[in-house]
């Protein structure tokens, strides 16, 4: 599996959102890893993975039974209360769509996300 930007440009993106947020990222490679990517700072964990969809992800519900696979994996990953888990949904009609995962569930988040250049253009 290649690691160039071309190769994966929606996760790219995803990383530089973290960046830019002000998280040290980290990008895992592979199908079986339940993360894509991890941001870190003082305090601070993020765990992230990253789907890319042709239709826009609906209501919770929704997403709860589309990417029911993905949450479980989430899920059950341990760590301190300072780590958060996320699954962010990338549609070309609505961008990004953030949710947080929660044991006993899932929130949807707003993210004020600045300009970054994207590889799409290219």
């Amino acid at each position: 599996m290649t690691s160039s930007p071309r190769s994966r440009p929606i996760e790219f993106e995803a990383r530089g959102i973290l960046e830019s947020l002000g998280l040290y990222t980290l990008r895992f490679s592979g199908t079986k890893s339940p993360v894509n990517l991890v941001g870190i700072c003082e305090g601070e964990v993020v765990l992230v993975k990253v789907r890319r969809e042709r239709l826009p992800p609906g209501d919770i519900r929704d997403v709860n039974a589309r990417f029911s696979r993905d949450l479980d994996m989430l899920r059950r990953i341990g760590g301190p209360r300072c780590c958060k888990k996320e699954l962010w949904i990338f549609s070309r009609r609505e961008g990004f769509r953030f949710f947080e995962v929660f044991p006993g569930g899932l929130m949807e988040i707003q993210r004020a996300i600045p300009s970054i250049p994207t590889e799409r253009g290219r």
